[in-house]
């Protein structure tokens, strides 16, 4: 009652929530400003993003008629992976996805002799099933920048792209130098800390949707 009467509300805290809008309101000012003076396209802005998946696990809820009161539940799979996914602002270039899973050669690539270079995202593996900072410059090198050429040929696009990261631990602080040898072209800039669940573009729905999307074409079989 006194609660109510004072009108005092039980809320949860944020440790640095306050100070993350103003760095996240400042980066995107000046962010813009950097894209207008530089002339970038929306074509041209990248993002990219890794996601844990437990790629087993079925829904946990269903439909039921009238006449039934429950259904057996059933034990979830852990078994996990990591994702690393990205596409460029305007949502037309979806970049090639990074996989990581703890097996190199599990039994069904084995089984069904999978050519894993001929799948639709580049194939890795650590016990941990993490994306390391030397397997991001190796799918950053050899499976996005090596075919970036050729997409922003094909579409008419001047020889330059902006690559936007956060500060997970598998993106190498020294990539600026790294591309200024081979791919002087490309440009790296990394989001401010604790900002990244405010203006990461892949956590705006995108990524969320992609598990949804997965979850339902699972559940079909």
């Amino acid at each position: 009652m006194f609660k109510r009467r004072s009108r005092i509300k039980h809320v949860l805290m944020h440790g640095e929530s306050a100070s993350a809008d103003k760095e996240a309101a400042k980066y995107c000012l000046k962010f813009q400003e950097f894209i207008e003076t530089e002339g970038y396209r929306p074509q041209q802005i990248f993002n990219c993003e890794e996601t844990g998946l437990f790629w087993k696990r079925m829904p946990n809820r269903t439909y039921i008629t009238k006449y039934e009161k429950s259904v057996p539940g059933h034990k979830p799979m852990k078994d996990r992976l990591t994702l690393l996914l990205g596409a460029n602002a305007s949502g037309d270039m979806k970049l090639k996805p990074l996989l990581v899973y703890n097996s190199g050669n599990p039994r069904a690539i084995k089984k069904y002799s999978v050519i894993k270079s001929k799948l639709p995202e580049m194939w890795r593996s650590n016990q941990r099933a993490w994306v390391t900072q030397d397997l991001f410059k190796e799918w950053l090198f050899k499976a996005w920048a090596m075919n970036m050429k050729d997409i922003l040929d094909t579409n008419d696009l001047p020889l330059k792209a902006l690559l936007l990261l956060d500060n997970a631990p598998g993106h190498p602080k020294d990539l600026k130098d790294d591309l200024l040898t081979d791919f002087p072209w490309l440009t790296v800039q990394f989001l401010p800390p604790n900002t990244t669940s405010l203006i990461q573009p892949m956590d705006q729905e995108v990524i969320t949707a992609f598990k949804k999307l997965y979850t339902r074409a699972l559940s079909v079989f």
